[in-house]
């Protein structure tokens, strides 16, 4: 087999394992169940080269590779970071998320949103941070809503799947904490996705 296709082969198994946990409906439990699914892959360090997964150059801070979907839309994606990647806070469009390292550390912020005080706006409010590193990821409920920040000096290596793929996730909404506004996801803002199936 080649490195290639022991890739492929790795990923499809990692993937339909945690669809068929996560099945019709998500939960907490799970998504917890799916979380060391997706930690076992990013265990294998050698399925994700740099050669066949650049860290970004010229000043772009992401790249993102498909390198999994199915027909009724998940999909999974292999990004790589430069140190400095940060993300404000957002939501997946209504799409459950596990986010999980092959390398580097991030911060986590985890978000609800509550009602405002006398009928006011809803308020977006910080519950807690965890931190992902190799051997932990992070999940999210098709509610949940998180900010990313990387740490450390050295360039991130993480795995991201969605029950929903970003090109549908046209729902999602990003959270501005300084003036409280919200702005609708644009995928052309995001960047250039690479297929790497």
């Amino acid at each position: 087999m080649t490195p290639l296709e022991e890739r492929r082969f790795a990923v499809k198994n990692a993937a339909e394992q945690i669809l068929s946990i996560i099945g019709d409906t998500p939960s907490v439990e799970k998504l917890e169940r799916a979380k060391a699914v997706l930690v076992a892959l990013c265990a294998r360090k050698e399925l994700f080269r740099e050669d066949d997964f650049p860290i970004p150059t010229g000043g772009i801070t992401d790249r993102t590779f498909l390198i999994y979907d199915n027909a009724e839309g998940a999909a999974l994606y292999m990004v790589t970071s430069v140190p400095s990647q940060a993300y404000r806070p957002h939501d997946h469009g209504g799409s459950w998320a596990i986010v999980a390292m092959i390398e580097g550390e991030t911060r986590h912020g985890m978000f609800t949103r509550e009602p405002g005080d006398d009928g006011s706006a809803p308020k977006l409010i910080h519950k807690t941070d965890i931190i992902c590193r190799p051997g932990h990821a992070i999940s999210l409920m098709p509610d949940g809503i998180h900010n990313t920040a990387s740490l450390g000096s050295g360039p991130l290596l993480h795995l991201h799947f969605y029950g929903t793929r970003f090109e549908d996730q046209g729902a999602r909404t990003e959270f501005d904490l300084d003036t409280g506004q919200t702005v609708q996801f644009r995928l052309e803002e995001f960047g250039h996705i690479e297929d790497r199936r």
